[in-house]
């Protein structure tokens, strides 16, 4: 069994060089970098010296697109079976090669078929990321932008122990390769919102367990700039919200 790792970069070539993630995680697993934007000269000998599959063929894609398109170079250029693991990862996370262990035997003894991590925000690990949800609520962005609670998130507080839960953010996704495989991998109609909570869905109508194990523990520096009223991450994500709801629910 092995471990392959999706990293998508979008001009992220500073945070990605000033971090030693990447490296750390390439001495023990595959990590397949896939560059939108033209890599700086930092990121190519960064990427050479930590032994990780720097790719770039000039086309901007989308977030699934992307990850699709390393699955794929995963299966036939890196020799990536049924049998291992496939992992899509932010480039704004930071885990250790010990909480990969970790979650990697966990996800083995769970038979966990899609798995996902507790997140945070801070390197202290006092303020949670709220990557897993219910499934959606239409109106949950307004709710967001106008200060009201959300019902859809789910209480990391009260969660001691894996769960099955209805969905994960894709900023950390660890996957039995054949089920990525079998659900043929996010669905490229998606932009950049709302393909993690699609393949989530499908994944679980279909009979995949989907587990949240808060016991491993990581950092998300996220942005969220879907939150930003009127801006195009907050178009793309709307638009990505009713394209999902129309299609799920």
């Amino acid at each position: 069994m092995n471990l392959y790792i999706s990293v998508i970069n979008h001009g992220h070539d500073d945070l990605i060089t000033s971090r030693g993630t990447l490296p750390t995680l390439a001495k023990n697993y595959t990590v397949v970098l896939r560059s939108n934007t033209t890599p700086t000269d930092a990121l190519i000998q960064y990427s050479e010296d930590a032994g990780i599959y720097l790719i770039h063929d000039g086309y901007t894609k989308g977030f699934a697109t992307n990850n699709n398109a390393v699955f794929d170079y995963c299966h036939s250029m890196l020799g990536m079976t049924d049998k291992d693991y496939f992992l899509v990862l932010n480039p704004d996370v930071d885990i250790s090669t010990e909480s990969m262990e970790r979650l990697l035997n966990l996800s083995i003894a769970k038979d966990s078929d899609i798995s996902a991590i507790n997140l945070f925000r801070d390197e202290a690990f006092t303020v949670y990321d709220n990557s897993i949800r219910h499934y959606h609520e239409l109106l949950a962005p307004l709710k967001s932008l106008l200060g009201i609670k959300r019902t859809d998130v789910y209480d990391k507080d009260v969660i001691s122990e894996p769960i099955e839960i209805d969905w994960a953010a894709g900023s950390f996704l660890l996957f039995k390769a054949m089920t990525y495989r079998k659900l043929e991998g996010f669905d490229e109609k998606y932009f950049m919102y709302f393909e993690d909570a699609d393949l989530c869905t499908r994944a679980n109508r279909s009979g995949y367990r989907v587990t949240y194990f808060p016991s491993i523990k990581a950092v998300h520096f996220a942005s969220h700039q879907n939150r930003k009223l009127l801006s195009k991450h907050f178009y793309w994500y709307v638009k990505s919200s009713i394209r999902y709801h129309l299609r799920n629910i």
